[in-house]
């Protein structure tokens, strides 16, 4: 293998751009060499990849890692993928195959990358016809889900990414200005920005050209939602691979990245660009494989998409009246209610969303789960319901349907799914979400809809022999609309108000060692 350090492509526009070659070593001048493009990660410099370089390189791929405008050594201001980036990228595989000597095949073109890298890897393979295959690990596919999901603002996420950028990187002034008016809860102002971003709007043109997609996500992502690359996943109609993990935003994939061995997504990568860049034979994997919270040996695998193995379970919330908590009925067994309960805004609700960025790191590196004693919770600020299951296990995306009144035009709602000790009623956070409204009618009944984070995970025993719902105004992972004392929400226990849970029947899930 050859490697090539501080290359120097011009883009463009005169933008140079910082590049690494891994270059297998051709025994005939007539040998044609597959290519694998990778962008570099949000404020990480490209050479991130080289120790997988070097291991695609040896199996006979030329490798370019490159950073991207505005980071290190290129030149040029952050431009956040967008067109700038999506141009530099047709650039950087011109480039490529401008080098006669690498003996590159330019009918063998895959771009591949982590986080930003990841992003611009679908961007790419969307708009240049040349690309064959892209590779996703813990990208985006709707940048506005990833900014404020639910018109939520990302808060801590999207202040670590500005900041990082202005700490290693140069941005251009955009970047601050959108946060801004994201923070504001100008929404509109902010899709133009997340639109041009976003992969959606290339899927047709994927498409057309049968390009295979392999997502890959993790399930404690609180940056780019799990729930996000389902939906990327069940829109696109050409091949495809969803892999889900457990662990934060691009952790499952980082062992790799250390040379570690036997890591399952990198593995499953490259049996990918096997089959799609070589034409390799190899069995076929599952369309859809989820790595299980409580026993992370079992990947529920799933040939197709939606399964039938998956069933929703629709459950109705029951007032509390003057308990500690309401039920969880399953549709059909109570009539619908004109009963209402209401909360004030107030931020110790008793209920815990996890402490942002270290948080989660808990959860995944030392196992340490987040946990809330619902049964000191605020009755003022928060309300819960609870439904004891013997044994249960959830695998897919849980939706939340609401009928509320809000007393100001303002507000924010946050919802936590639990796993709940039958004895104690601690419960261990198993997905959450957020709505919130800028510009509502004061006092306007309506309902409304939040997806809540993907999951993979087990119920049963004391332990979380229970599943809880549980609601509140406030949680430091967003910024809210409003902090007034006097905000209210009246929730009603009509039709409308009823939980969806996906409830897998296990079915000789693969055991990985």
């Amino acid at each position: 293998v050859r490697r090539l350090k501080f290359l120097t492509i011009t883009s463009y526009d005169g933008t140079k751009l910082n590049a690494d070659a891994s270059l297998p070593l051709p025994k005939t001048p007539s040998d044609r060499f597959p290519v694998v493009i990778m962008a570099n990660s949000w404020s990480v410099p490209q050479f991130e990849y080289v120790i997988q370089a070097q291991e695609l390189a040896q199996a006979g791929y030329i490798i370019l890692e490159y950073e991207t405008r505005g980071w290190y050594f290129s030149g040029g201001e952050i431009d956040c993928a967008g067109e700038k980036d999506q141009r530099d990228i047709s650039e950087v595989i011109s480039y490529v195959l401008s080098q006669s000597d690498w003996q590159a095949d330019p009918g063998r073109i895959a771009l591949a990358g982590i986080s930003y890298g990841a992003g611009l890897a679908l961007l790419g393979a969307g708009r240049d016809p040349r690309v064959k295959v892209a590779v996703a690990m813990s990208g985006w596919s709707d940048l506005q889900q990833a900014l404020f999901k639910h018109n939520s603002p990302n808060l801590v996420w999207g202040e670590v990414l500005v900041v990082m950028a202005h700490v290693v990187g140069k941005p251009e002034p955009l970047l601050d200005e959108v946060w801004r008016q994201v923070l504001a809860g100008n929404v509109t102002a902010a899709q133009s920005f997340a639109t041009l971003r976003s992969v959606l709007p290339y899927l047709p043109a994927l498409e057309n050209r049968s390009v295979p997609l392999f997502i890959s996500n993790n399930f404690e992502d609180r940056l780019f939602y799990p729930e996000d690359a389902v939906a990327l996943y069940e829109q696109y109609k050409g091949p495809k691979r969803l892999l889900l993990n457990q662990g934060v935003h691009a952790s499952a994939e980082i062992g790799g990245l250390f040379g570690l061995p036997n890591n399952h997504v990198w593995l499953e990568v490259k049996k990918w660009l096997a089959t799609y860049l070589k034409g390799e034979p190899g069995p076929s994997p599952p369309a859809v494989e989820m790595q299980l919270r409580s026993n992370r040996a079992v990947r529920e695998q799933f040939d197709v998409w939606p399964s039938s193995r998956l069933q929703r379970e629709t459950l109705v919330p029951s007032p509390r009246g003057r308990g500690f908590f309401g039920s969880l009925v399953p549709k059909g067994q109570e009539a619908p209610s004109t009963a209402f309960e209401s909360i004030s805004f107030g931020k110790m609700t008793g209920i815990n969303g996890g402490l942002p960025v270290i948080g989660e790191l808990m959860q995944v590196f030392v196992d340490h789960r987040i946990t809330s004693n619902l049964l000191l919770s605020s009755r003022k600020h928060a309300i819960w319901f609870y439904k004891q299951v013997d044994t249960e296990r959830l695998c897919g995306t849980p939706l939340l349907n609401l009928d509320m009144t809000p007393s100001h035009a303002k507000w924010q709602v946050v919802a936590y799914l639990m796993g709940v000790s039958r004895i104690t009623k601690v419960g261990t956070l198993i997905s959450h979400g957020s709505l919130t409204c800028w510009n509502c009618t004061a006092g306007q009944r309506g309902t409304y809809q939040i997806t809540l984070r993907t999951l993979c995970e087990d119920l049963g025993g004391l332990g979380m022999g229970g599943i809880g719902l549980a609601l509140n105004m406030y949680s430091a992972l967003y910024e809210p609309a409003n902090s007034e004392e006097a905000l209210t929400i009246d929730f009603h226990y009509s039709e409308n108000f009823s939980l969806e849970i996906p409830v897998a029947e296990s079915k000789s899930p693969s055991i990985l060692v």
